[in-house]
């Protein structure tokens, strides 16, 4: 049996095990769509337009196009006027993306760009496991670049958020395709689209975490390896066994309760098709 893994899937292991199952062994989710993991889609569009060497309009139409993938009708009242909000400032962040590059997607194009990688980690418990993801961009100067979203909320919201994603296992996931493949980056750094917050306008930033991920990467190869075995395990032994062990520190985040918080506590069942429904087969990707 093949066993495919992405980085999303690990960073939710890691969370809880029960999560992961319904969300992987279940393949459910929420009818209620997350806003932000939306618009993460959409500014991914519009950095995959820019470097494919796309005009304005077209890259414009394909956020757009995008954003019209999310049924309105499917969040609540407050989120609605959030997500129109969010889908105002899709043409200014084009404008923006657009004028912070320049001609680079021309003088410099990219090496990758939203590039579908995988390679084959090995078998364990009768499992054929291939690591799988997308890489958001390995620049023309070999600098690997993850682009993400966030609210400028707070003085030290650049400080934490490279904390926060420093703990995550994305770069040093497509660090060790890198590796795999042969290819030595010469740096590592996140792509920051601050989003319009209260007035203030969208602006690009850098994180350079080239220093702390490289460090850390035979510790991180290490626990990859440890994460994969046990999945293969779960996938392998423990299929008709329910719930998964759930995490006690995962069901509230700063981002509000967990989805599936009402399921573990036993107070709504995953087959409610009012509250979830079969996972759809999008990217994924992190906002």
């Amino acid at each position: 049996m093949e066993l495919r893994i992405s980085p999303t899937q690990i960073k939710l292991w890691s969370e809880c095990r029960e999560k992961h199952r319904i969300q992987y062994l279940l393949e459910k989710e929420p009818v209620q769509w997350s806003i932000h993991y939306a618009f993460g889609s959409v500014i991914h569009r519009i950095a995959e337009g820019y470097w494919a060497g796309k005009e304005y309009l077209q890259t414009f139409h394909m956020a757009l196009e995008e954003a019209s993938l999310y049924d309105v009708r499917k969040i609540d009242a407050k989120d609605q006027v959030k997500w129109v909000g969010l889908q105002e400032a899709i043409a200014p962040i084009t404008t923006l993306y657009y004028g912070y590059h320049g001609d680079k997607a021309k003088t410099e194009p990219a090496l990758m760009n939203e590039k579908v990688v995988e390679w084959n980690w090995g078998n364990h418990a009768g499992m054929d496991v291939v690591c799988n993801g997308i890489i958001d961009r390995l620049s023309n100067r070999r600098v690997l670049i993850d682009t993400k979203t966030a609210s400028a909320v707070g003085k030290d919201w650049k400080t934490d958020l490279k904390k926060r994603l420093l703990r995550e296992p994305q770069m040093g996931f497509y660090l060790a395709y890198l590796e795999e493949a042969g290819i030595t980056p010469s740096g590592i750094e996140y792509e920051i689209i601050v989003k319009p917050y209260r007035g203030s306008e969208p602006r690009i930033e850098t994180i350079d975490v080239d220093k702390e991920v490289v460090k850390f990467q035979p510790i991180f190869r290490q626990q990859l390896d440890w994460t994969i075995r046990e999945m293969c395990q779960f996938y392998a032994s423990c299929k008709d066994a329910a719930p998964w062990p759930m995490s006690n520190t995962a069901c509230v985040s700063m981002w509000g309760e967990c989805d599936f918080l009402s399921v573990c506590s036993g107070k709504a069942d995953v087959n409610d098709r009012t509250l979830y429904q079969i996972k759809e087969k999008r990217e994924e990707v992190t906002a």
